[in-house]
């Protein structure tokens, strides 16, 4: 009566611990992880590509076959490629598809090789197959439409022609210039020093900031005095040479240089026998002026000048002799107005 519940016991915990072995060798088989081998239908050729070392093109070619379903490798078949770059702190996935690419870039400054191939790889199949894993599917890009050329609108019989565009004007060619000025000559060496007034016409050609001129101009007569004797000296200055114009806005500064040509009479007007004399004399002529314009036709302008002439004609008078020589420079000033032709 004792045995038989004990052995009753003991198989009843036999039958218990066997159950439990079972059960626990089922549920170790089902934690291991099942690793797919590739399908033999599988492409041999290699679709990944890169020349880098991380992530390794071939580690990610193995994971992408180990993630999609043997019966799917024939997807790898039809026009896939991906492309590796390593890019130091990061890297870069570009899928292709029939054509058409879809690009990915992963922060990765720790540079783990087998991290970046596992994400890769995920990429990579999250590309390839959106249907199964709820990813849009890629799209290749259509060409853009060209568009058609616009019809013109019938013009009516009565429609007035189009006017012609407006073409902005053009600066004066030429232009004339009038001005009142004064001269004087200091004494330097033998020429005597002296002073008049007088006024000068001037024509510049040329739209450009280089323009040609030309100039003539009277001064009245200077009177002078000289080693006792007294004298009065009539002159008229001519001038050809070229000027440099330089515009800010509606003002203009020039610079003018050019030859000298002066002819000149002297004479005597204390003695009671004098002799007119002329003479022609050549140098050079320097000036500068400034103008404000008003308009494309009219301007105001002052300037300075000085006239040179390195061999000014003698002075000499009986019985006495040369007594001096005219003066070698005259400085001047001029004011005046433009006018555009």
């Amino acid at each position: 009566m004792r045995v038989r519940p004990l052995r009753l016991l003991l198989s009843r915990s036999s039958r218990s611990v066997g159950l439990c072995l079972a059960l626990w060798g089922t549920h170790a088989q089902g934690q291991t992880p099942d690793k797919r081998e590739p399908s033999p239908s599988a492409p041999l050729s290699p679709f990944v590509f890169g020349s880098v070392d991380c992530p390794d093109p071939k580690t990610v070619q193995q994971a992408v076959l180990n993630l999609i379903p043997p019966e799917r490798h024939t997807l790898l078949a039809r026009g896939v490629r991906v492309e590796l770059e390593d890019l130091g702190d990061s890297y870069r996935v570009t899928v292709w598809k029939e054509g058409a690419s879809v690009k990915k870039s992963y922060s990765d400054p720790a540079r783990e090789c087998d991290g970046r191939a596992r994400f890769a790889a995920v990429f990579t199949v999250l590309t390839l197959m959106p249907p199964e894993l709820g990813v849009e599917p890629i799209v290749k890009p259509e060409p853009e439409p060209k568009p058609e050329p616009a019809k013109a609108a019938p013009v009516p019989a009565s429609a007035p022609e189009p006017a012609p565009a407006h073409e902005p004007d053009l600066p004066p060619l030429a232009r004339l210039e009038l001005s009142a000025l004064y001269a004087y000559a200091p004494a330097i060496l033998e020429a005597p020093s002296m002073h008049s007034f007088g006024g000068e016409l001037r024509a510049a050609i040329g739209r450009g900031a280089l323009s040609g001129t030309l100039s003539v101009a009277y001064v009245t007569r200077a009177k002078f005095e000289l080693d006792g004797v007294q004298g009065e000296l009539s002159r008229v200055p001519l001038s050809v040479g070229v000027r440099l114009r330089k515009d800010f806005d509606s003002w203009s500064l020039a610079g003018d240089l050019g030859l000298l040509v002066v002819a000149e009479r002297v004479h005597a007007t204390n003695l009671l026998a004098s002799q007119a004399q002329s003479s022609a004399n050549f140098g050079l002529r320097g000036g500068v002026q400034i103008a404000r314009r008003f308009g494309p036709h009219f301007a105001p302008f002052v300037g300075a000048f000085v006239w040179f002439s390195p061999s000014p004609s003698e002075l000499s008078t009986l019985p006495q002799g040369v007594i001096g020589n005219l003066p070698y420079f005259w400085l001047g000033g001029a004011a005046g107005v433009s006018f555009g032709l």
